[in-house]
């Protein structure tokens, strides 16, 4: 376990944000499929002197990525990051509320690589008993064998399973 404020910020997963309000969406560094990740947009070239946030939020356009929590530190917005579907991107709208009423938001694509490790299949199983017998699985003797099916007579009639 890790206290919040002995947590380093990984370098490579920071975004810095340009002055220029217009500079559109960037991208982070893709993130594993698997994996549960720190990523951060730093305001800090928005920010004037004494500012910092206090307050953020995250909405992420999409299904299947999760936001574990959002924290501000100083210039930092940081958000740890779970799950996602593979060869997918996220569309992320990161906003910044301060300690002087200013509002930033900065628009981000987190691309989610890899597959995923723990597939989940749903086999499809039946339960016997004494008094219930698993069925008899050989073919039929009134049945003729065609392309995996079987043209049963049965009384005249004819009929294809």
């Amino acid at each position: 376990m890790q206290f919040l404020s002995q947590f380093k910020l990984n370098p490579y997963r920071i975004y810095k944000s340009s002055r220029r309000a217009n500079k559109g969406i960037a991208t982070f560094t893709a993130k594993p499929v698997n994996e549960y990740m720190d990523y951060s947009v730093d305001f800090s070239r928005l920010l004037e002197t004494n500012e910092q946030i206090i307050h953020g939020s995250i909405s992420v356009y999409g299904a299947g990525l999760v936001i574990g929590g959002v924290y501000p530190y100083g210039s930092y917005l940081t958000a740890f990051i779970d799950g996602g579907r593979a060869s997918s991107s996220y569309y992320m709208t990161f906003t910044a509320r301060t300690n002087t009423g200013g509002v930033f938001t900065q628009e981000m694509i987190m691309p989610v690589i890899g597959t995923s490790a723990t597939k989940r299949i749903d086999y499809k199983y039946a339960s016997f008993t004494q008094q219930q017998k698993p069925p008899n699985t050989r073919p039929p003797l009134n049945g003729l064998k065609i392309n995996d099916r079987y043209l049963l007579n049965d009384s005249g009639f004819f009929m294809v399973i």
